[in-house]
């Protein structure tokens, strides 16, 4: 029996978890939810959103550096500071100007929220005179670009877009690549704070440049590159968001139907989140990327995603080309966001199943997302490939794998690549997150989704944040006797306390680790590596 036709039976028994493997991963019909409805029982949830600015609330400054002026938007969690000059990473600001990006200087009161992008879209260059320059991943802001044109930076916007300061990747200047497989085998979870030099990092700061490392290898062996930020033109009519992106090869528009009010943003997976409430509801449709195709292993060049990419048809899985959707309607609510009424650094992630995976690509790869929140996201989600494979080896039980999972979905040539020999595994895509706010959700009822391996993943990743010291930050509760992605009442409660307290400002409990229980799950595990404390 395929993995597919297990999928299609865990709708009709799922209590017969040993004959579906897959429905994590390849459900028959799309993750969908209506807003506050009950979840589908085989389906689950499709909800999502993310807050930028990778800090929790209460003040706390993350990397990126201060704005200037006492301005509300720090790049990546900066703190607002009264009047100070201060730029991001190795940046200057002259004159008052405001300069949050990562390495770019401005002069002459010059906004540049960029990336170190200059007028003429390059990187590290200067905006001068009042010249916007877009940067990556930024919005250009204030007066066009060279020759009054609109001329941003890679990924910027028009010129005379009000951007935030805010980076999808704040490490991106960073000389970062992929380490190469294994020369020999390493049985446990490799050590997060360990360059591929083999130095280990001892300060915050320096956990950008290991965090591209880390998108590197999971580019490399399991997703293909995410794309570079386009130039992206948002408008809103009514209740419809539509983003307008271009690259040299086309345009595609995606569209959200906005619902709620709030501050707060929830992006859900295909639908509005149900778990994430009292936020602006804006859901990623990810069919206007690439198909989900009701979980099959086929990709289509025909897919929108492929119309500004031709050249990457066949050297992606669905979750590079999702996770960048997902960052182009982040582009599009920063420029449409005075007439939203939403405060941009508040944006949340959810999705269960296939799209819990979906949104822990998404928050983990941008840095604007402040809460994910990743729901029974299974086997490629926050379970490792090496503590999954440990588990079915152990107990002989079909859960999803390396050699298993869905191959449109991530890399086709990940399917011969032994887990013991990856430079690294899921529990350092989880710690991307880092120090950003994440909670995910289990569910031991299913044993296809190898919660034993979930929990020894996530725990290895808590170790990030304690040593980034918000240990807070990151949460479980892998509570069983519920439905697929119909969530049991604590784990609401855990979601609604991640909202309450990285959305909207308030006091609330994140110390939260419910383990999962059940006869085979065998939950002592030791790391080899000790957790330093960043400075």
């Amino acid at each position: 029996m395929t993995i597919q036709a297990r999928v299609r039976l865990a709708s009709l028994l799922p209590l017969l978890t040993s004959f579906s493997i897959a429905a994590c991963s390849g459900s028959s019909t799309p993750v969908t939810q209506s807003s506050g409805g009950t979840p589908a029982a085989n389906g689950g949830a499709s909800n999502g959103g993310a807050v930028s600015g990778g800090v929790s609330s209460g003040g706390a400054v993350a990397t990126g550096g201060v704005q200037i002026g006492g301005a509300a938007n720090p790049s990546n969690g900066g703190s607002a500071t009264g009047g100070a000059n201060a730029g991001g990473k190795s940046g200057t600001a002259t004159g008052g100007a405001t300069n949050p990006g990562n390495g770019g200087n401005a002069t002459g009161g010059a906004p540049n929220p960029g990336n170190g992008g200059s007028a003429t879209g390059g990187k590290a260059g200067a905006a001068t005179g009042g010249v916007a320059a877009g940067g990556k991943g930024g919005v250009a802001a204030g007066a066009p670009a060279t020759g009054g044109t609109a001329n941003p930076g890679t990924g910027g916007a028009a010129a005379g877009a009000s951007g935030s300061g805010y980076t999808e990747n704040t490490g991106a200047n960073c000389v970062a690549t992929a380490a190469p497989m294994l020369s020999a085998k390493n049985p446990k979870l490799p050590d997060p704070f360990a360059m591929h030099d083999g130095t280990r990092i001892t300060t915050k700061s320096q956990w950008e440049c290991r965090r591209n490392e880390v998108k590197k290898d999971i580019e490399k062996y399991e997703i293909g590159t995410k794309p570079e930020p386009p130039t992206v033109a948002a408008t809103l009519s009514g209740t419809t968001l539509s983003v307008k992106v271009t690259t040299s090869s086309g345009t595609i528009t995606l569209t959200s139907t906005v619902a709620g009010s709030g501050s707060c943003v929830v992006i859900g997976m295909n639908s509005n989140s149900s778990l994430v409430s009292g936020c602006t509801q804006v859901p990623f449709k990810h069919d206007q990327v690439v198909q989900y195709a009701n979980g099959g292993g086929s990709q289509f060049q025909s897919d929108p995603f492929y119309t500004v990419y031709p050249s990457l048809f066949g050297k992606v899985g669905n979750y590079a080309a999702w996770s960048w959707g997902i960052s182009r309607l982040i582009d599009g609510l920063e420029q449409v966001k005075s007439q939203l009424n939403i405060d941009t650094t508040k944006i949340a992630v959810h999705g269960c199943s296939y799209a819990g995976k979906m949104a822990l690509f998404g928050g983990a790869f941008d840095e604007r997302v402040a809460l994910t929140v990743a729901q029974e996201s299974g086997g490629g989600g926050i379970t490792s490939w090496r503590t999954s494979q440990d588990f079915a080896t152990r107990t002989s039980t079909n859960v999803e794998k390396i050699d298993n999972t869905n191959y449109s979905w991530f890399l086709s040539s990940m399917k011969s690549l032994d887990p013991y020999s990856l430079p690294h595994d899921h529990h350092e895509l989880i710690a991307m997150v880092a120090p950003r706010a994440i909670i995910a959700l289990g569910n031991t009822g299913y044993e296809w989704l190898g919660d034993e391996s979930g929990y020894k993943s996530i725990t290895a990743a808590a170790e990030v944040f304690k040593a980034m010291g918000v240990p807070e930050n990151i949460g479980y509760d892998f509570t069983g006797g519920h439905s697929h992605c119909a969530a049991a009442t604590s784990q609401t409660a855990a979601v609604a306390a991640f909202v309450n307290k990285f959305l909207k400002g308030q006091t609330a409990d994140t110390a939260i680790a419910v383990k999962p229980v059940a006869t085979k799950y065998d939950l002592t595990y030791t790391n080899t590596w000790t957790t330093p404390t960043l400075q």
